[in-house]
Order: C-alpha cells, then structure tokens, then sequence
C-alpha cells in the first residue's frame, strides 16, 4: 500500500475543484482498503490451547478444556472405589507422652494423688529432626600364620577419606531430576536441613552415577514397551548446550521411557530402538514420521483434533462441520464408555456404522465448502491447501486411525499418557533453562525414566536410588 502525503495548506489551497476530487475518491479508496483488512483480522481467531496445539501455560487465566464438559449425574466427593488417603490411626506409636491434669481439685485434693483412666486420645505425624550421621569404616587386617595378608572390604560406595553416603546422594539426585529442583537450590536445601554442602559439580557427578547404576533397569523399560499391545509416543524440543534437540518419550500405563536426539524425526525414532521392533498399537500425533513405521498400527490423538476442530468452528463462524463433527467424535467416546461400564468388549455394529456414516457425511460436506486445490499444469510441488481443507483431509485419509479406539478398547481415544510423560520435563527447563551437554541430558532421560516408571508401579524412586548408590 502507498504511503498517503498528507499535503499542506497552502497546496490544498492551490488545487482545483478537479483535484480535490480526485483526492477525495483516493481517500475513500484508502479507508475502504483499511476497512476490508480490518475486518479480516477481527475475522481471525486468537488460538490457545483450547483450539490448537499450543501449550496450557500459553493461556494464563483463560484456560479452558479441549474438550466440552457436561454436569455430571455422580455425586460430588470421592467416588466408590477410589482409593482415599487418610491419616490412619496406628496401635504403635513410637511415643506416648501421657497428659495428666495438674493442681488441686476445687474440693482440695492434689490431683496427682487421685486415681486416673484413659480419656481422649489423639495421634500428631511428625517427621523427625534432620540430621547427619557419620560412620566410621575401619578395616581391619589380619596376618595367617602361613603369611598371607587380608583385608576386609569396604562397602560398595565408601571411597578412600571422607564420602558422602547413599542416603544423601540419592535425596540430592532426586531432587534434582524428581522434582526439577536447580542444583544450587538443591545444595542450600541439603545445606540449611543437614549443615552439609556438597558442590554443585559433585551433584550433577552423583546424577551421572545414578544413571550409569541404572542402566540396566532403563534397558528393561524399553524392552517393556516394545513387547506392549499398546505405547503411546509424543515429541518436544528442548535445549542442550545451546541448541535445539528432540525429546522423545514413549510409554505404557506402567513404564516411561525417554531419549534424547538432535532430530525429530524418523532417525531419532529408530535411535530411541522402540518403534522399529514395535508391533503393537502406537498412539501419537500425527507427526508423519511415525507413520513410516509399517510394523504397528497407529492410532491418531481425539484431542488434537478436537482443539483443531474448536479452532474452525470459531474460525468459520456458523459453519456446521466442525461442531458436527465434535459432537460424533465426543459421542463415539462416550458409547465406548458405556460399553466398558456395562463389561461389555464393543459396540453395538449399528450404533458404530450410524456414528461412522455421519461422520463421513460431515467431513463429505466440510470439502464442499473447503474443497481440495488441483496442482496447475506446469507448476511443481503440491498445491497450498487451505488449513481447513487439510483438517478434513486428514479426517478423511485417516479415519481408522482416528477411530480406532471405537474398534478395540484398549486404544484410548487421546495421547494423553505420553504429553503428560513431557509436561514435566517442561518445567525441568523452566527451572534450569536447558541442558549444558549432552552427557547430563542422557543421564536425565535415565533417571527419569526410572523415576516415572517406579511411579506408575506404586514403588517409592528414593528407594530405587538409594539401592543404586549402595551396589544393590
């Protein structure tokens, strides 16, 4: 658009009637010019994370659910056969500190001369004063009377001098790669409890021993999810020494596994050594790399397109399609629902070819409105489509992935297992800001793959730890 001089008075004063005409229509040109872009961006709709792929924390106060949420006929509270946390009454206290009334009854009497009964009792969890211990190793040695020289052996992790016990390395690591504590934080925190202060240098080098312990137990994850009927997969990018690479994790209802690589795509897939043998059910995204991997079946993530869904119906404003096809998608979630409440193992065969030939119709009658763009005679590549049009292309070439969880109820209808197994590590790098070398990213992935597997097992990952650093 040309910039519009702004003439002067003078100059508007030696211009004819003819000419200011002439400025006057150019200045209606203008305006209507800006009126027609401003009503296109006031037609563009902001995305968040409630109608895109964009994270929850983008949002800030205005975050919402992707998908809708209806008043629910259950009760509010705990629900039957949720398994509550209390604070249980135990017979064996380790103290008892008896509460006996003192001075004098009103009569008199010194009430420490009365007899007494058992009145109301009342139990208070403590956690006890931190403090250090120190153990001293002393080896002792012994001469045979045929001239041999023994030794007793230290225990696994008792270096020459003074060393810092299991106990505490494995509180520090798991601060650090548990809870995604920094590791100055980490030290003040072990400082100011215990009055010891191990460097930061030392913490990250318990991290690499930690990882190294468990190795084996990190390979035994990945051989888990290889052999499972259904893994899910997902992708972000993190910072490591000053570059973008890839985290990958891959997971069960009962294992988490997690690697590191500089791509994103198909090589860092085969490097992670999952996929490749994998011949089971992959739930992810629809990032196409996965789809290379012919030995699994696939099935797409409800939720994204839900959120792309929300995105056009906004988007579109008073288009059908997508709140049509919303509505089918959230339906056919709730009939597999119904059916797994009732012990049932599918769905009625008439209630799924009705749900599957309205969604066919909807997506038939979305490319109607946003129809496919033909490639032009000499041009090369594919034809730009429009964003919409690609959505129901997708929904289209894609739809028994899509709707494999109507098929086979292990399939679940999102891939929220593997974007939970990510968010955390989000925060890691809001804390720390990324990874100074590759060698503290691997040694993470380790730990916290570990750390989220003993987690879905019910096991505690200090104990893990602990037994890591003392050789066991």
């Amino acid at each position: 658009m040309n910039k519009l001089r702004r003439p002067s008075q003078s100059e508007l004063d030696r211009m004819s009637h003819a000419e200011k005409d002439a400025l006057i229509l150019k200045l209606f040109d203008l305006l209507e010019g800006l009126e027609k872009r401003l009503q296109e961006i006031e037609r563009k709709v902001e995305k968040t994370s409630r109608n895109s792929s964009k994270p929850p924390s983008s949002d800030g106060l205005r975050r919402q659910a992707a998908e809708p949420r209806g008043s629910s006929e259950r009760p509010n509270g705990g629900q039957p056969g949720h398994v509550g946390v209390t604070r249980a009454w135990t017979e064996r206290p380790d103290w008892v500190q008896e509460i006996r009334p003192a001075g004098n009854c009103l009569c008199g009497r010194l009430l420490a001369e009365q007899p007494d009964r058992v009145g109301e009792r009342r139990q208070q969890i403590e956690i006890p004063a931190p403090t250090v211990e120190i153990t001293e190793y002393c080896q002792r040695v012994v001469n045979c009377a045929c001239g041999l020289e023994h030794r007793g052996e230290f225990p696994f992790g008792v270096t020459p001098h003074v060393s810092y016990g299991p106990r505490l390395k494995a509180y520090a690591v798991g601060l650090v790669d548990g809870h995604f504590v920094a590791l100055s934080r980490t030290a003040e925190i072990i400082a100011d409890q215990y009055g010891v202060k191990p460097s930061d240098g030392t913490i990250q080098k318990w991290i690499e021993q930690a990882a190294d312990h468990l190795a084996t137990t990190y390979e035994a994850s990945r051989q888990a999810i290889v052999t499972a009927k259904v893994s899910h997969f997902d992708e972000s990018g993190v910072r490591v020494n000053g570059e973008t690479q890839w985290l990958h994790v891959a997971g069960t209802a009962e294992y988490a596994f997690y690697t590191i690589h500089p791509k994103r795509g198909s090589d860092a897939m085969k490097a992670a050594g999952i996929l490749p043998a994998f011949t089971g059910c992959a739930v992810h995204d629809h990032w196409a790399p996965y789809f290379s991997f012919t030995g699994a079946h696939h099935a797409l993530c409800n939720a994204h397109i839900l959120r792309e869904l929300r995105y056009f119906e906004e988007a579109t404003n008073g288009h059908q399609w997508p709140t049509r096809l919303r509505e089918i998608l959230v339906e056919s979630k709730q009939a597999v629902e119904a059916a797994r409440a009732a012990g049932r193992s599918e769905i009625e065969a008439d209630r799924v070819a009705e749900l599957l030939a309205r969604y066919d119709e909807w997506v038939r009658l979305g490319l109607m409105v946003f129809p496919e763009r033909l490639k032009e005679a000499g041009k090369k590549g594919r034809p730009k489509q429009q964003p919409a049009t690609n959505l129901l292309r997708r929904m289209r070439d894609f739809k028994t992935e899509i709707f494999r969880f109507l098929h086979d109820f292990h399939v679940p209808f999102d891939n929220n297992l593997a974007e939970r197994l990510v968010r955390p590590v989000k925060v890691k790098l809001k804390v720390a800001g990324g990874f100074r070398a590759l060698g503290g990213s691997t040694a993470f992935c380790v730990i916290r793959s570990v750390w989220e597997t003993n987690k879905r097992q019910g096991v505690n990952p200090f104990h893990t730890l602990r037994l890591a650093f003392a050789g066991g």
